[in-house]
């Protein structure tokens, strides 16, 4: 299965690339409230025919644009949540920081990301594939992938999204912000959540209650295998995934010890 992943994903990039810059306009609202761009229901379609084309059975596709698609009619071999675009405002400018996103669960029934059996996290302009499938650890073009040692609180460098629909939930990143030595904001919250598994970031925090399902249920997979740690803001465990509109806050670190620092500052 993993081959059909970097298929898609191959077949995806090369449209944006070769065809997706000219392809702008808006042309929808989608089911979160926002804009879609041309580009990014062409991209959704080109993973809708690829199942098509390449699975002789049932598939239910679940994405950002248009919610669930299945291509005929029958209980699903499998499902895959997609976003071919993480990072549609960065692409929609020209800059290199997006990302194409699958997860394949098995199965039509409820998602949820303890499921997840295999996942793709591919740079849109790069080309470079993050990867996992369960139980045999993660990977980026065949290398595997080792998470960040930093425990100490004051001299880690992480991820975090602040663009809080609601302002008044800013303060819950205060704390934390004063006791890191830096934090980054990309745009692309499934690159971003890669780079942990990577170890280019000690860690990512998204505490806004916003976070869709399409945008970190791939890099889930690919953190745990990689052996970080990825939970919810209070370090519960994930819930299963009710509806694409779902927000979720969550908390990814390279390691139990960096982590349980993040939210003893995220929660006193």
């Amino acid at each position: 299965m993993l081959h059909h992943l970097q298929a898609m994903f191959s077949q995806v990039r090369t449209f944006l690339l070769e065809e997706g810059m000219r392809r702008k306009e808006a042309v929808r609202v989608n089911p979160k409230g926002e804009v879609t761009r041309e580009f990014d229901l062409l991209a959704e379609e080109k993973v809708i025919e690829y199942c098509r084309r390449e699975f002789p059975f049932p598939v239910r596709v679940l994405t950002e644009e248009q919610g669930e698609v299945r291509t005929c009619e029958g209980e699903p071999y499998f499902t895959l949540m997609v976003d071919p675009v993480d990072g549609s405002e960065n692409f929609l400018r020209g800059a290199e920081l997006c990302c194409f996103s699958v997860a394949v669960i098995p199965g039509g029934g409820v998602v949820h990301p303890e499921v997840v059996e295999i996942a793709l996290v591919g740079e849109i302009f790069g080309g470079s594939a993050f990867y996992a499938e369960k139980g045999k650890g993660a990977f980026r073009d065949g290398g595997a992938l080792r998470p960040s040692i930093m425990e100490d609180l004051s001299q880690a460098i992480i991820g975090c999204d602040f663009n809080f629909s609601d302002k008044g939930k800013i303060r819950r990143v205060h704390r934390l912000l004063e006791r890191v030595r830096d934090m980054r904001r990309l745009g692309t919250a499934a690159g971003e959540l890669a780079m942990v598994a990577a170890g280019w970031l000690d860690a990512h925090v998204d505490v806004r209650d916003q976070l869709t399902p399409e945008n970190f249920l791939a890099a889930y997979l690919i953190i745990k295998e990689a052996g970080g740690v990825i939970t919810g803001m209070k370090g519960e465990p994930l819930p299963p995934i009710e509806s694409m509109t779902q927000g979720y806050s969550l908390i990814a670190s390279g390691n139990r010890v960096l982590h349980g620092r993040i939210l003893e500052a995220l929660n006193l």
